[in-house]
């Protein structure tokens, strides 16, 4: 049995934030560290509470609560530098957490606060695959009159399941919403601008 991973992490350089996190998450213990947010890569010193580990499309995250904020968040093993579990103190894990509620199946570690109904027809070419898959607990597959497969599901956050929609290319079309609809035509055309604008150079 030969397991290929899809673009995996090279953790080779996180090993002590790796085993700090580890032993935070195992032994309830806070942790500190210096935590990289925003697109201009600012680092704060920050606390967590770490609940769980969870490897998502071969990248460690973690799910614990932010102290300072009070707030569970989910946070990126890559961006955090200079980690220290505390030796001494220990925390108690929420009696109500449940990690799976932080995540969207395949769709993965962006939640949302909202809720899209979310419908796509796959034409025949691909409906074996997409019958055979499990993507989110909330999906429905219907048949198509020409062979191929209708998926409804419901999802809180639209951005992940917009690069999944375009890897399928052709053979999918976004019934509903129309705001994932208008995302997908708005990075097809992006796309393809730049491969006109190539096709034009001497």
């Amino acid at each position: 049995f030969l397991y290929l991973p899809f673009s995996p992490k090279d953790y080779r350089q996180k090993t002590e934030e790796l085993d700090d996190l580890f032993q935070a998450v195992a032994d309830l213990r806070p942790l500190t560290c210096r935590y990289k947010t925003g697109r201009e890569g600012e680092q704060a010193r920050i606390v967590i509470h770490p609940y769980a580990m969870v490897l998502y499309r071969d990248a460690i995250y973690c799910v614990g609560r932010h102290v300072a904020k009070d707030e569970i968040r989910t946070f990126l093993l890559d961006r955090m530098y200079d980690t220290e579990t505390s030796p001494k103190e220990r925390f108690a894990l929420p009696d109500d957490f449940v990690v799976d509620d932080y995540f969207q199946g395949q769709f993965g570690i962006f939640r949302g606060t909202e809720s899209h109904q979310v419908v796509i027809d796959f034409d025949a070419r691909v409906a074996e695959l997409v019958r055979s898959r499990r993507v989110h607990d909330t999906q429905r597959l219907a048949s198509l009159p020409d062979g191929g497969v209708r998926l409804s599901m419901v999802l809180g956050d639209l951005t992940e399941i917009t690069s999944w929609v375009l890897g399928y290319g052709e053979t999918a079309t976004v019934i509903e919403p129309p705001l994932l609809r208008a995302r997908v035509v708005r990075e097809l055309e992006t796309a393809l601008e730049r491969y006109r604008a190539l096709a034009e150079e001497p």
